[in-house]
């Protein structure tokens, strides 16, 4: 069945002749006609006597209307709704990003547009797992560190610096180290996503080091905790541990080795016609990005 024939037949029907409808529909009077006799073919029997001067309904044709024009409205009504959804600021949203970055970043981002745009609703997937983007409907996703997907576009947003920290009673107890392979004489603290840490001397010569764990684990708060309880040396982005550092609870090792830094992305699909709300919260994002930036830079 060709269901954009049902839609012009329902339409006569409601108008009440076919100029009529073919003036609703913005199509030529033929036009409609042969796709009206076209749509009796396929179906087997005739919808509508037609005349000069007459238009009605056959008893099929009558049955017909009867029976699916409540259909053809609450398509239209549903339609109607999601267009005004997508064309304006309300609806939901569905944002994931990883645990700590989600609270240090995201979620005060989340909080302000939502503030400033009360009829939008936001789903929050906070998860140290790789989240199925497609699977979960996901309209937007930070990470960090590049990530590949078909069809999403990807937009850099922040550099973080890695650093390895440990807290000064650590390393009065243990001594600092001169050298990336002299972390292997103390206990570490390792993240599971940073099964190599790779540093590089100030004469641009680069070294791989491969830590051996004390204490594994996915989530970041938990190795910052972990390393303020003394239990090891760990490799994490400057940005988790900066209050630490700038109070002294933690101090940086191997500060004379540069680290390789990772950069937070937002991830989106790649589509013509994004809904409104979706590209106003991206434009919001990248905006208090460059705000950011323009601050560290003064």
């Amino acid at each position: 069945m060709n269901y954009q024939d049902l839609y012009y037949f329902i339409k006569v029907v409601e108008k009440g002749s076919l100029v009529a409808a073919a003036r609703y529909l913005d199509i030529p009077t033929s036009t409609l006609s042969r796709r009206l006799q076209a749509f009796e073919q396929d179906l087997g029997y005739k919808l509508v006597h037609r005349s000069s001067k007459k238009f009605g309904l056959t008893e099929s044709g009558q049955r017909f209307y009867n029976s699916l024009s409540s259909v053809v409205t609450e398509l239209e009504m549903r339609t109607e709704d999601v267009n005004t959804e997508l064309s304006s600021m309300s609806g939901d949203i569905k944002i994931t990003a990883p645990l700590t970055l989600g609270h240090h970043y995201v979620k005060n981002w989340v909080f302000e547009f939502m503030e400033m745009n009360p009829r939008i609703s936001v789903e929050m997937f906070l998860s140290n797992e790789n989240v199925d983007l497609v699977k979960n409907s996901i309209d937007i996703a930070f990470r960090l560190g590049k990530v590949t997907l078909n069809d999403w576009v990807m937009r850099p947003l922040l550099s973080t610096e890695m650093v390895v920290v440990a807290t000064p009673e650590l390393v009065a107890r243990h001594g600092a180290p001169q050298r990336p392979e002299d972390l292997s004489k103390l206990p570490l603290v390792v993240l599971k996503r940073s099964a190599f840490w790779r540093f590089m001397d100030p004469d641009g010569h680069a070294i791989t080091f491969t830590p051996h764990a004390h204490l594994r684990t996915d989530e970041i708060r938990f190795a910052v905790d972990a390393v303020k309880k003394n239990l090891g040396v760990c490799c994490m982005p400057r940005y988790v541990v900066a209050a630490e550092l700038e109070r002294g609870e933690l101090v940086q090792l191997l500060p004379q080795w540069s680290m390789e830094g990772r950069t937070m992305h937002m991830l989106y699909p790649h589509r013509e016609s994004l809904p409104v709300k979706t590209r106003a919260f991206i434009e919001f994002v990248m905006d208090k990005v460059a705000h950011m930036e323009a601050g560290m830079a003064e």
